[in-house]
């Protein structure tokens, strides 16, 4: 078992260092066929806001030369929808759950998380914050969080400022940091029927986001932090996989867009590095 809470008095362990990003899976209810996530680590869902959000209009998706860029604006059930509609769904998934909340202002985030804490299959919190969150903000919302719950506390880095970040957040009291978010991106898209393209502009995924991520988890993992170490972003084979759990630190990693492209790719990750 690996414990990716390892400065935390509950702790959080895992069965095998493969992981779904929020956003993967919704929460918990969009399983792609064939995905059996009890073979894996743990599953991250949502992200969480307080009150309901539509979205990004579309179109949403638009590919790009090695990946796509994903527009959603964060959509949101809000929390009260999202727990009566799918916490009983997450004690079924036979995988510890995660509920990543992408609140920021500390009334809006005591209020998500008070009603996360009364749901027993949550067994960590991982905060979403905006690519250009200042450090106060993030500090003072990683403390507010550390006050309202006793789970375990993740900050899921934006990437192209992680090594900056990851002192803030583990110094408010987070007890692992993700690297990272995906980078932003924009690509042109038709949508059918019409004749002039739409700019699309949101996350970018694919393979080509991996040297990106690893450059900055080497940032991150130089500082040796007392704090779990997570790798997210590009991750698409094994080899890459092992990479980055060779960085010195890197206790799991997290499959995000991958997922989407190769949805047998969490379970032959699990299985290798369970056997390893």
């Amino acid at each position: 078992m690996l414990d990716l809470a390892p400065h935390h008095k509950i702790g959080l362990s895992v069965k095998n260092p493969i992981l779904l990003a929020g956003g993967t899976i919704g929460y918990g209810e969009a399983l792609h066929p064939g995905l059996d996530v009890k073979q894996l680590g743990a599953v991250v869902v949502g992200p969480l806001l307080r009150h309901s959000a539509a979205g990004a209009p579309p179109p949403r998706l638009a590919e790009v030369a090695g990946g796509f860029i994903l527009a959603t604006g964060l959509q949101n059930r809000g929390v009260s929808d999202v727990i009566k509609r799918f916490a009983r769904l997450w004690t079924r998934l036979g995988t510890p759950v995660i509920v990543q909340v992408a609140e920021t202002y500390p009334q809006s985030l005591a209020f998500v998380l008070e009603q996360l804490a009364t749901i027993e299959s949550v067994v960590a919190i991982e905060l979403l914050f905006a690519p250009d969150t200042e450090a106060e903000i993030m500090r003072r919302a990683v403390h507010t969080a550390g006050q309202v719950i006793d789970l375990p506390l993740w900050v899921k880095l934006p990437l192209a400022s992680a090594a900056l970040m990851a002192p803030v957040a583990v110094a408010a009291g987070a007890v692992g940091v993700v690297v990272g978010q995906p980078p932003l991106g924009a690509a042109m898209r038709t949508m059918a029927g019409e004749s002039a393209a739409t700019m699309v502009q949101g996350t970018l995924h694919g393979p080509l986001v991996f040297s990106l991520m690893l450059a900055e988890l080497i940032a991150v993992s130089k500082l040796a932090l007392p704090a779990a170490l997570i790798a997210c972003g590009g991750i698409h084979t094994q080899e890459q996989a092992q990479t980055a759990l060779n960085i010195p630190g890197v206790g799991a990693l997290q499959l995000d867009g991958a997922l989407w492209v190769e949805p047998g790719l969490p379970m032959r990750l699990a299985a290798a590095f369970s056997q390893a």
